[in-house]
């Protein structure tokens, strides 16, 4: 910082943001994150010696600390608080809902760890200058390398897996799984005795415990879950050029002229102290996630801070998300292994849908009776999504922020949702879903383009006509991966730090980076 002036201020710490951040930290440029959730509990954050930490939502605290906001923008736009260290955020849209989280790490604390490339080959080709598959490759190379990302194999002894449970099943059969697809686990040595450990740079990690199933969607409490907190912030903050400020909920982003030295001037509220603050910043990064990136810069847009962006909101997607729960009622318990558990689909079907998913995590830790507790545990909640037409619209409408997406318009989701509907007539066991999108992979509305009348942002991530503001997010995105996105997001943060360290003339160089 000069003379009060952040030279890079990222705002959001998921799989953008953490990025971004911790890749510029680590090579000698000074970055300010702004996460407005808070630290989470974990074996590594107690190692890490950080002060405030907020725990995971586990016993009766489910009931006060789950949700963080709930809002919508139908029929008129709400927003109700619920806790300001809450877990996850729902917004309801039209024609869509929306579910984010919020903490220090991001989504990397509630996702399934499932870390593959887009179904597409030629995902980031033709969509601007200096960015396509070829361009990427060592970016998604460099963030599995950091994240130690692993391909699972028999001596991992993963329990319930969909290749053992349908591999002689008559109704279903394992899918194949995606190319390359690894998974951000601390997997056990011994998966009978899983035991703590200390990683390469001095963090206290417990393996995982698969008979616990405590390292799904509601974190992970002995981080045998890789999160971002640990493998790019922590660095960063050990580099002394990252600092991190939770609880710092970004409310607006003020265009100024500069001549100060400052580009940005960014208004948050500080959660912890009740209070709002400004910082200035030479360059600021808007990671915040799908939904909250755009709803903040199409709000400073309408407040008059910022201008132009004439594609901003304009191609909003969902992934093909559709969320279910297969009310299975197994003979044996589901509940021991990771959150995801594999693909299947039905057997001997072409033109199938290929689902995923696992038991609902941490279940011995909800405020419910016995009964229901195993019935959950002989269940399973299981999840589509596939490639969208992502041509759905967020917007400020008389001055409140709007998302409308129309399911219709994607021929994923009708697939997905006859599937559902054949399993559940050929099994007999009920699957119940919503035949509407429900999405926690929100992304598009400030997409990649050769300029303002394609896109949002170009191949620096860059907004157009606004140097020095960036995005480094899915709301980045111009088309949908059509397969888990975090490997993605991060490897274009990646990029974009690549690119910025160039042009920057800064070394990119890092202890697990050479670009």
């Amino acid at each position: 910082m000069v003379d009060g002036v952040i030279e890079v201020a990222v705002i959001g710490s998921g799989f953008g943001g953490s990025v971004m951040a911790g890749r510029l930290a680590e090579s000698g440029v000074k970055v300010t994150v702004l996460e407005r959730g808070p630290w989470r509990d974990t074996v590594p954050t107690r190692s890490m010696g950080i002060e405030h930490r907020a725990k995971f939502p586990r016993g009766v605290g489910m009931l006060t600390g789950m949700l963080r906001d709930v809002g919508g923008s139908r029929p008129f736009s709400w927003q109700m608080r619920f806790s300001k260290t809450g877990l996850f955020e729902i917004f309801f849209g039209n024609g869509v809902n929306v579910v984010s989280s919020s903490n220090v790490g991001g989504g990397s604390h509630v996702y399934s760890a499932v870390h593959c490339k887009p179904a597409m080959d030629d995902f980031w080709d033709g969509h601007a200058d200096g960015v396509s598959a070829s361009q990427m490759e060592p970016h998604y190379q460099a963030v599995l390398a950091r994240m130690e990302s692993v391909a699972p194999t028999p001596e991992h002894r993963l329990p319930n897996t969909t290749y053992r449970r349908y591999s002689g099943d008559n109704i279903l059969e394992p899918a194949q799984p995606y190319a390359q697809a690894r998974i951000g686990y601390l997997l056990p040595a011994d998966p009978d005795h899983p035991k703590t450990v200390v990683d390469k740079a001095g963090v206290e990690r417990a393996e995982v415990d698969y008979a616990s199933n405590d390292d799904g969607f509601l974190g992970s409490p002995g981080g045998g879950k890789t999160t971002l907190d640990v493998t790019y912030l922590w660095p960063g903050m050990k580099s002394g050029n990252l600092d991190v400020r939770d609880m710092s909920q970004v409310l607006e982003i003020r265009r100024l002229d500069g001549r100060s030295g400052a580009r940005y001037q960014i208004t948050f509220a500080d959660l912890r102290r009740g209070r709002r603050d400004t910082v200035l910043a030479k360059n600021v990064v808007v990671a915040a996630g799908g939904l909250n990136t755009l709803r903040l810069l199409l709000a400073s847009r309408n407040a008059g801070a910022l201008t132009g962006m004439p594609r901003l909101g304009h191609k909003f997607g969902t992934n093909g998300d559709v969320l279910a729960f297969w009310d299975y009622q197994s003979e044996m318990d589901l509940s021991a292994g990771l959150p995801t558990r594999g693909g299947f689909k039905l057997r001997g079907v072409e033109d199938t849908a290929i689902l995923g998913g696992g038991a609902f995590p941490s279940i011995d830790h909800y405020p419910l009776p016995a009964g229901l507790k195993r019935r959950f545990k002989r269940s399973l909640m299981i999840a589509g999504l596939g490639e969208d037409a992502m041509d759905g619209q967020a917007s400020f409408d008389a001055g409140s922020f709007r998302l409308a997406f129309d399911a219709g318009h994607s021929p994923v989701f009708e697939k997905i949702w006859s599937t559902l509907d054949q399993i559940a007539a050929q099994t007999g066991k009920p699957i119940y879903f919503r035949r509407s999108a429900t999405t926690v992979h929100p992304m598009g509305g400030a997409g990649l383009g050769r300029d303002e009348t394609t896109g949002v942002v170009g191949a620096d991530g860059e907004v157009f006509g606004h140097p020095g503001l960036f995005v480094s997010d899915a709301a980045a995105f111009p088309i949908s991966p059509g397969a888990p996105p975090t490997l993605s997001i991060a490897a274009w943060a990646d990029h974009m730090a690549s690119r910025f360290l160039a042009r920057a003339g800064a070394s990119a160089g890092s202890a697990f980076h050479q670009s």
